[in-house]
């Protein structure tokens, strides 16, 4: 890939930024989905916290899998960037906006 920049485009520091978030909610997913194998299925406090931990492993790959199309769309491209509904930088914006948002959220939950 060549390292001009082509208008309409992802922003190296967005992609940087798109790149470590999807890191980070893979890493989440995993962490999520190890400590809700370790649940007792046989206590009612096992069972919902395992489907807790499950529900947000599915949220976290969710978020990935976000990033991952919104990144392949950046690197495969090809075209008038003028042609989009929303520019990917919009986009990127946006998808970031909602990360921001959700981890806020769960940070003010009472553990």
């Amino acid at each position: 890939m060549s390292d001009e920049k082509k208008d309409g485009l992802l922003k190296p520091e967005t992609i940087q930024k798109l790149e470590l978030c999807m890191e980070m909610a893979a890493t989440d997913a995993v962490d999520l989905i190890t400590e809700g194998y370790g649940q007792d299925i046989f206590s009612k406090e096992g069972r919902g916290d395992k489907v807790w931990f499950y529900k947000g492993a599915k949220e976290a790959l969710t978020n990935v899998e976000k990033l991952k199309n919104l990144l392949q769309d950046h690197y495969t491209f090809k075209g008038d960037p003028d042609s989009r509904k929303k520019s990917p930088e919009a986009a990127a914006a946006e998808l970031l906006e909602s990360v921001a948002k959700k981890l806020e959220e769960r940070k003010q939950r009472p553990s």
